[in-house]
């Protein structure tokens, strides 16, 4: 079952805009609702969990406490890593989330290295994860192997095979370069050699709400695709419609 939405125009407005949220600027340990450093002395709180990348807005502690509110004490704690993913980058995906966000995908990109975060999730909270990821029917489930992944802490430097969530509508393409269309980067997501440009969350709604949608104030827009859920897939079949396709040469999907 997905989060309940806040109630309140600008409370959502807040949650389109701010995506995909603050995070600490490393590793750090989720418990009951708040994040404090992780070191290596936390090794053993690695063991039986397995490895989701985080590309967009779970690496937050906010869209965590959102997803995994209901867990407290022991159960609530998620090592998060700080990582550099090779050969991929993090773009924004073809469609429009339920709460007004253009959200994130993970793109094979050569000779692109991107910082990811790493959630390390328990057999439960990975459930939950997939219960929240899969309500739109807009994301896949897999592992990327044959990969390099580096680790700021873990229980390895490095990772070579890890889960992940991906979209299956492609990325959102950008038809103001001169060439044939590109992705469009986060600019919320550090990368090195990023060969197109980035826009921050608020930059790009406006760049969908000018292409697809109507000339309504860019708040009024936000506000009908989370309320009007008709109008939001109209807008998500049309961005879907000349999306650069998922590129994942690494990717094995795992049917659930």
């Amino acid at each position: 079952m997905p989060w309940e939405l806040p109630t309140t125009d600008p409370e959502l407005l807040a949650l389109a805009k701010g995506y995909p949220y603050e995070h600490p600027g490393s590793s750090y340990l989720y418990r009951d609702g708040a994040a404090s450093p992780l070191s290596e002395a936390d090794g053993a709180r690695f063991d039986g969990r397995t490895p989701v990348i985080a590309h967009g807005s779970n690496r937050s502690p906010a869209q965590l406490r959102r997803k995994f509110d209901y867990l407290a004490g022991d159960d609530s704690e998620i090592p998060v890593t700080r990582a550099w993913l090779c050969d991929h980058d993090v773009v924004y995906s073809a469609h429009i989330t339920r709460y007004g966000a253009i959200a994130a995908n993970l793109q094979h990109a050569p000779g692109v290295r991107v910082e990811l975060f790493v959630t390390w999730l328990d057999a439960v909270q990975l459930e939950r994860m997939h219960a929240t990821e899969f309500g739109s029917e807009t994301y896949v489930y897999g592992h990327l192997t044959g990969v390099v992944l580096d680790l700021e802490h873990g229980p390895v430097p490095s990772l070579n095979r890890a889960s992940v969530y991906l979209s299956k509508r492609g990325c959102l393409t950008d038809h103001h370069q001169d060439h044939s269309p590109q992705a469009i980067g986060l600019a919320a997501v550090p990368a090195e050699g990023r060969p197109y440009r980035s826009l921050a969350q608020g930059e790009v709604l406006a760049y969908v709400q000018d292409r697809f949608g109507g000339d309504e104030h860019l708040d009024d827009h936000i506000l009908e695709t989370v309320r009007n859920n008709d109008r939001r897939q109209e807008l998500v079949a049309a961005m879907t419609a000349t999306a650069v396709p998922p590129a994942a040469p690494h990717f094995e999907e795992e049917p659930l």
